[in-house]
């Protein structure tokens, strides 16, 4: 302890003498990597001062709780007074070099403007030790391999270990050398007043620094910058440049931020800025199909027929397009698709039969145009209206009630259809009528002949195969039945109990005035035997 104790008082800690001046670019560089060293023991030296402080405080402790004639009392006395004396001199030692240090950062600051750099060549020193370093990486991989093999087989390792350390410390040094190489293009700028690079290579210098330094050093080198932009520049210059590079580092945080992941989907990272532009391109698609299907419905010149298929197929196309862009921007692989085929066969096998086939069935229904938007079906005995909207699940009829019926599309091609204006809107009603037994059956078809021709009904149509007739259908119990066959054109066909009603009136109005008897229900009543024990009584009329 008594040596150590001579060792330190024995020690003199000396002032760093400075270059008058730098005018030479390498000089300059490698004064400003002694800095960064400067800067660095800076820093460790506060680190023992610390220390140093911890230990004389615990000493102190020791000291105080043992007795005055305690044999341990002289050594921790010692002790207490070695740590003292260290104390001081790295006290001295770090004012000392806080004022070389200052002389240091002046002398660099100043140099800049005297200091001519060659660029092509700076840039290319970066360019070849940004390729060392890359290689001693490698180098590091491939020893790390070689230790985890020996690893495996129990055998020692430390050698390769000790080579790992060698490659990182090379690695430091290049670093380093890149660090000053980054200032000399930075002072560079600043003699071309040229803010925006100077600004851009400060800020890449702080980055390359927080590698290799410690958090108070980087403080420093960056206090550094900041004054040498402040003379070369102008504090108004620097002001807009703190301002444009803190909007710029908000932007970046902010943009770093919302690309970390906040999960993981067999291994593809999903992040809020992927999640939230796959959402939106997706409900894009929607918006654009949307768009889409109204801006061909309101075309004027095209079938509405045509404009359901084409708006239709276009709108889930779009949509499916959108979908996929979707997948393709959160990282799904699209060719796994196979999988998620296979899934959903097996998902079909159990339970989505009814939809793929309602979906199919749309699809063949819209490209083989048996039912069309507007045309009037029977789909059963209680179902008859008009098409008013094809979709891939289902199609909507609208009964002459005005009610939606939506019937799955599996089931309009699966059962029979009776389509009345598939290919044209003419149709031949059948309007039954009956006449009194003794009527002239020639007078008959002559009356209603006439009626219908002079009825001025512009819907009745008529050619050289479209004939209206009337025929005698059965002489039944009551009446002898008839019926008028007419053929209608235009939107009647589609009231079917309108239009019948309409020519049964005229029937009707034609046989009254032609005094033609339309007969009702009778029965006579023939009495073959009686009762004779059955009073009859028959009284003449008053």
């Amino acid at each position: 302890m008594i040596e150590q104790i001579k060792k330190f008082e024995n020690q003199k800690v000396s002032a760093v003498k400075l270059p008058k001046s730098l005018k030479d670019y390498k000089d300059f560089g490698k004064f400003f990597l002694l800095s960064i060293d400067y800067f660095d023991n800076l820093e460790q030296i506060k680190e023992k001062i610390n220390n140093l402080n911890k230990k004389m405080d615990t000493v102190k402790e020791e000291i105080a709780s043992l007795k005055p004639n305690d044999k341990n009392l002289l050594t921790l006395q010692l002790q207490y007074a070695f740590y003292k004396r260290s104390l001081n001199l790295y006290k001295n030692k770090l004012s000392i070099d806080k004022k070389a240090l200052d002389d240091a950062t002046k002398l660099i600051i100043d140099s800049i403007k005297t200091v001519y750099v060659d660029k092509t060549e700076v840039i290319n020193d970066i360019n070849n030790t940004d390729s060392n370093i890359s290689k001693l990486k490698d180098r590091i991989e491939k020893v790390n391999i070689d230790i985890e093999r020996l690893n495996l087989l129990n055998k020692d390792s430390s050698k390769l270990s000790s080579q790992i350390e060698k490659f990182k410390k090379s690695i430091k040094r290049y670093k380093k050398n890149k660090l000053a190489d980054t200032f000399l293009l930075f002072g560079a700028a600043l003699q071309e007043k040229n803010s925006k690079e100077a600004f851009g290579l400060g800020d890449k210098i702080s980055d390359l620094a927080s590698s290799i330094l410690v958090q108070d050093a980087v403080g420093k080198l960056n206090d550094m910058i900041g004054e040498a932009e402040k003379k070369y520049l102008g504090d108004l210059e620097v002001i807009k440049g703190q301002t444009r590079q803190e909007i710029e580092n908000t932007v970046f945080l902010f943009w770093k931020k919302i690309n970390d992941p906040l999960f993981n989907i067999n291994g593809i990272p999903i992040s809020i800025f992927k999640l939230s532009l796959s959402i939106f391109i997706f409900l894009l698609g929607f918006l654009v199909g949307a768009f889409y299907k109204h801006k061909i419905k309101s075309i004027s010149k095209m079938s509405n027929s045509s404009k359901t298929l084409l708006a239709n197929l276009g709108y889930y196309l779009l949509i499916l397009i959108a979908f996929f862009i979707s997948l393709k921007v959160l990282g799904v692989n699209l060719s796994s698709f196979a999988i998620v085929a296979g899934a959903l066969s097996v998902g079909i096998g159990f339970g989505l039969q009814n939809i793929i086939s309602n979906f199919i069935s749309g699809i063949i229904i819209m490209f083989e145009r048996s039912l069309k938007i507007g045309d009037y079906i029977e789909f059963s005995e209680d179902l008859r209206g008009r098409v008013s909207d094809i979709r891939m699940r289902s199609t909507t009829i609208t009964t002459n009630d005005n009610i939606d019926v939506v019937v799955p599309n599996k089931d309009l091609i699966e059962n029979r259809v009776i389509n009345w204006t598939m290919n044209d809107r003419i149709r031949r009603f059948k309007i039954p009528f009956g006449v009194a037994y003794g009527t002239d059956a020639h007078k008959v078809v002559e009356v209603v002949l006439d009626a219908v021709k002079n009825s001025g009904f512009a819907d009745i149509y008529h050619d050289k195969y479209r004939i209206t007739r009337v025929i005698m259908t059965e002489m039944g119990n009551s009446s002898v039945d008839f019926e008028l066959f007419v053929w209608i054109k235009g939107e009647e066909i589609l009231y079917p109990k309108r239009t019948t009603s309409k020519f049964l009136i005229l029937i009707y109005d034609a046989l009254n005035k032609n005094g033609i008897e339309i007969p009702f229900p009778q029965q006579d009543l023939h009495i073959r035997s009686i009762d004779a024990t059955i009073p009859i009584e028959i009284k003449e009329p008053k």
